[in-house]
């Protein structure tokens, strides 16, 4: 599946910013399952790339002159494949036990805690079943109405609230999953809402889980915001401990009083998709390329 992705993020300020420093997570890895087929990231400024601590695609943008706006664009196109249960952590800088520190977004509360502990003998009969039913079980509880929460709101804090986005889903699972002594991340990305039927913004979060049982071992993938893993209609950016270390835009400047924000972002399939090959075309391909070596 190839998708179009068009992503504008415009900050305002009433009274100038003498200096701005942002780390933009906006660009998209081809890892398996997903290939960039072209990728433009524009800034009013120079952009020097980097890689962060979790190796994702980074860059950093300075303007040190005065300024009332910073205007970003990413705009490209991406070839997804319908997601496979586990992710490799192949070329991964990290051990999955990382995954297990704490901090204040992740933070759990004594509700919290017995919320995820009553998963324990689901997951005692295998851990895959035992997420899922994690994930459900989250969703339940908690609905999705933005509003509510904002990107400082905790996993507790949101999880009292009963309500949410997709990032306090991500949290929420997350924190629950460390309370059960299971490595978890969190995921930004891209959602094609109309693939899934939904409508909403297709800026979008999701967890992935370690799984290490009967030879299965990697990454799995929960949206929990939609029930459902990440597949063709999802677009990785970057992962992270939380939505901090993974978020699209995260900075910092001095002076700007005033701020405004404004992101639009629309992700959509591509007019002119390959038709894919019927299984019959893809015997015959198979056929001819054995019958010429």
């Amino acid at each position: 599946m190839r998708l179009n992705i068009h992503h504008e993020t415009i900050y305002h300020y009433a009274a100038p910013a003498s200096y701005s420093i942002q780390y933009l997570r906006l660009t998209p890895p081809s890892v398996p399952g997903q290939r960039v087929l072209s990728w433009k990231l524009s800034a009013p400024a120079t952009l020097k790339p980097w890689m962060d601590t979790f190796g994702n695609q980074a860059h950093v943008l300075v303007i040190d002159q005065p300024h009332e706006e910073i205007r970003l664009l990413a705009t490209g196109e991406v070839e997804s494949d319908e997601g496979e249960f586990l992710i490799s952590r192949e070329g991964e800088i990290h051990p999955p036990a990382l995954f297990l520190r704490p901090t204040r977004l992740t933070e759990a509360s004594a509700n919290l805690s017995e919320f995820a502990s009553a998963l324990r003998p689901a997951l005692s009969k295998g851990r895959r079943k035992g997420l899922g039913d994690l994930m459900h079980a989250i969703r339940d509880a908690v609905s999705y109405q933005p509003g509510i929460t904002d990107a400082a709101t905790s996993a507790f804090e949101a999880f009292d609230h009963k309500a949410g986005v997709c990032q306090d889903h991500a949290h929420i699972f997350i924190a629950c999953c460390k309370i059960l002594g299971i490595p978890a991340r969190y995921v930004s990305g891209y959602l094609c809402t109309a693939k899934l039927g939904e409508e909403g913004m297709a800026s979008h979060a999701w967890a992935e889980a370690w799984i290490d049982e009967d030879g299965a071992k990697g990454w799995a993938t929960f949206d929990v915001a939609n029930r459902t893993q990440a597949g063709e209609a999802h677009v990785r950016l970057a992962h992270g401990l939380d939505y901090l270390d993974a978020c699209p835009v995260r900075g910092i400047r001095k002076g700007g009083r005033g701020e405004a924000l404004d992101v639009s972002v629309h992700v959509g399939e591509s007019s002119h998709e390959p038709k894919r090959p019927t299984a019959r075309e893809s015997a015959r391909k198979r056929a001819s390329e054995q019958s010429q070596q």
